[in-house]
C-alpha cells in the first residue's frame, strides 16, 4: 500500500479504537470494519455477512453495508441517551437494519417498531432481527404517508439507500419501479415514543403532515431524522419543517455535511435534525 493510503488506515483505526460510548466494544466494531476492508473485490456485488461482536450483519452487496456500518456505527448517527433501560423506539426507513441493531445493542430491552417498503431489504431486515435473535423487534413492510393506500417505490438495485417512493435519487443507475403499500405512522403509535428514526428519501414532509393532524407528534419526545433539502424540487422550504418542530415545542440540533466546493450551488443535501422536546434536553456531561 501507499504511504497516503497507509496513513488513512492508521487514522481510521484511530478513530474508530476511541469512538465514544462504543457497543459492543470499540475493538469488536474496528475487527467488523476490518472484514469490511479486506473483503474480496470480486464478490463485492454478492450478499455476504460479517461478525459484529456476537451479532452478524447480513445485507445485499457490499457498498451498501460499508456505507450502513460507516454511518450508524463508526459514525455514531443515531447515539442518543435515553432515560429508560426499554425505551419505545420507532425506526422508519430501517433498510436492511442496522439502526435497529445499533438501538439493540445501545439498549437491549428496548421495544423496537421498524418500517421498511423495500422488499429487497425487508427480508434482510427479517434475517437479521431473526439470525441474532431479537427481541420485542415488531416489522412491518410498508412506507409511512400520510394516507393510507399503495405507491410507486423507486428502488435502487445496486445502493438501496437511495431507493425512494419521491423519484430516483441517483441519476448514474436506473431504478426499478415497483408498488409498495402505505400506511400512517399516527396509526401505529398509542403510547409515548421515546425515540423516532425517520430515514425515508424525502418523504419526512408526508409522515409530518400525519403526525400533526393526528396530533400524535405530541407524543414523540425525541426524533433523528434525516431531512433530504431539496430532494426532487428547486423548492427550498427546510424552514417550514424546521417551523413545525418550533411549534411543536421542540429544540434541536443540526447537522450538515458538504463538500466545499457545493456550498454555494443550491444543491441536494442531507441534514439530520436531532429535535427533543423542550424539558427533555440531555445534561452536559
Amino acid at each position: 500500500p501507499s504511504l497516503l493510503s497507509t496513513f488513512e488506515f492508521i487514522r481510521a483505526r484511530r478513530r474508530i479504537l476511541k469512538l465514544p460510548s462504543p457497543k459492543p466494544s470499540a475493538r469488536a466494531i474496528y475487527h467488523a470494519w476490518l472484514q469490511l476492508r479486506r473483503y474480496p473485490q470480486p464478490n463485492r456485488d454478492k450478499p455476504l455477512a460479517i461478525e459484529l461482536g456476537n451479532l452478524t450483519i447480513h445485507a445485499q452487496n457490499w457498498l451498501e453495508l460499508d456505507y450502513l456500518f460507516n454511518e450508524v456505527f463508526i459514525g455514531n448517527e443515531y447515539l442518543v441517551k435515553l432515560p429508560r433501560r426499554d425505551p419505545f423506539i420507532i425506526d422508519c426507513g430501517a433498510n436492511i437494519g442496522c439502526a435497529t441493531l445499533y438501538f439493540k445493542l445501545h439498549y437491549p430491552d428496548a421495544r423496537i417498531l421498524a418500517f421498511e417498503p423495500n422488499p429487497y431489504c425487508f427480508e434482510m431486515l427479517k434475517q437479521n432481527v431473526q439470525a441474532n435473535n431479537l427481541k420485542n423487534v415488531a416489522l412491518v413492510q410498508a412506507a409511512c404517508a400520510s394516507a393510507e393506500g399503495t405507491t410507486t417505490f423507486h428502488v435502487n438495485p445496486g445502493f438501496s439507500p437511495m431507493s425512494s417512493a419521491i423519484g430516483n435519487r441517483d441519476e448514474k443507475q436506473k431504478t426499478v419501479p415497483i408498488e409498495v403499500r402505505l400506511v400512517k405512522l399516527s396509526d401505529s403509535i398509542h403510547e409515548d415514543v421515546d425515540l423516532l428514526k425517520l430515514d425515508i428519501e424525502g418523504g419526512e414532509w408526508e409522515v409530518f403532515a400525519d403526525l400533526v393532524a393526528s396530533g400524535k407528534l405530541a407524543r414523540i419526545h425525541r426524533m433523528a431524522i434525516e431531512y433530504h433539502h431539496r430532494y426532487g424540487t428547486t423548492e427550498v422550504k427546510m424552514s417550514r419543517f424546521l417551523k413545525i418542530l418550533e411549534d411543536a415545542g421542540y429544540t434541536y440540533s443540526l447537522g450538515v455535511d458538504i463538500k466545499a466546493d457545493r456550498r454555494f450551488m443550491g444543491v441536494f443535501q442531507d441534514v439530520m435534525i436531532y429535535a427533543v422536546k423542550l424539558g427533555m434536553e440531555e445534561k452536559a456531561a
